[in-house]
């Protein structure tokens, strides 16, 4: 089913809760940020060209995803900073040589590490961010490098969308007003429509985000969930994955890792709703759709060992027409 929200809040978050760089904007940048309602109106008149192609890009113990549609691209945070030069070598074989949009979800190193990267070596449209003041010296860096390239600079807005290709809906549904004392529930959360089609991105946003979500009545039926915080217990609540209802479940995570993710609580709860696909056990995982039906392709198939060995792509054929 297509939605859209049910409610704008009833108060909206100010512009901006970090000193942003010198030389560049504050709060809302109108070229960038759009009225959810203005917003629908286009997406019901325009025409798109290109498929809407979602990458969730495998980095290891971390995030990266990137999102391109005709000419558009926007790359979700980057992996931790040794994962940068491998994100960038995976935009490079894309022949992305700019980006319109770079968003950094939370201010965790396995998330913006890999951006220093990628500002230093990509023309970059827009920046945004999350709002979540930081004091780390990576975060620190990686604003001092929006700053030296004048990149423009905002703070996503629960309620707004970004405004990123014709077609296509943004929905940004958290930060909210009021941030949280952890950095994880201050994630960036975008819900992406194409027509019958939709996609959540939950960041590393966790159960206190899920619940602020749907108090304030924002619509989350969603086929493709990227899960948030790795599959871990601190997210992925039984009543919000009840209302997502997901057809796929995207886990990024590391193998092996420290953390133990993803949990098997979790992993049990996706699996009973779900197909699940997980970046250590498939790579790169690309989801591909036209606004009524989608397809999954992975870089490896965790049943073929040999597949695993020699990186080889498998195409899994996993495709949903909505009603």
């Amino acid at each position: 089913m297509l939605g859209v929200l049910l409610g704008e809040p009833k108060e909206r978050p100010p512009g901006s809760a970090v000193q942003p760089p010198n030389n560049t904007t504050t709060g809302l940048d109108e070229n960038a940020f759009v009225d959810q309602d203005a917003l629908h109106e286009q997406v019901s008149s325009d025409t798109q060209i290109d498929n809407l192609t979602i990458h969730f890009i495998d980095v290891g113990q971390g995030d990266s995803i990137l999102v391109e549609c005709a000419n558009a691209t926007m790359l979700i945070d980057a992996g931790g900073r040794d994962k940068g030069a491998s994100v960038s070598v995976f935009l490079r074989e894309l022949r992305i040589s700019s980006l319109d949009y770079v968003v950094a979800t939370h201010p965790h190193e396995d998330n913006i590490g890999g951006l220093l990267t990628i500002l230093n070596e990509y023309p970059v449209g827009n920046f945004v961010d999350s709002g979540y003041p930081h004091t780390t010296q990576i975060y620190e860096e990686m604003l001092g490098i929006i700053e030296n390239k004048s990149i423009s600079f905002q703070v996503a807005e629960r309620g707004k969308a970004l405004d990123f290709a014709p077609g296509i809906q943004v929905q940004v549904l958290n930060p909210q007003k009021q941030h949280s004392k952890e950095i994880n529930e201050n994630s960036i959360v975008l819900r992406i429509i194409d027509n019958n089609v939709s996609f959540l991105l939950m960041g590393d946003a966790g159960l206190e985000t899920e619940d602020s979500i749907i108090y304030e009545g924002y619509y989350v039926d969603s086929d493709i969930l990227k899960v948030g915080h790795h599959a871990s217990t601190d997210a992925s609540g039984a009543s919000f994955i009840e209302e997502v209802s997901p057809g796929i479940s995207i886990i990024s995570v590391g193998t092996d890792n420290d953390y133990g993710y993803p949990h098997a609580e979790i992993l049990e709860r996706l699996q009973n709703v779900s197909t699940i696909y997980r970046t250590d056990h498939h790579g790169t995982i690309t989801v591909t759709t036209d606004g009524l039906t989608w397809e999954v392709i992975t870089e490896r198939n965790p049943t073929d060992q040999d597949s695993m060995k020699d990186g080889t792509s498998s195409h899994f054929p996993v495709i949903k027409v909505r009603e």
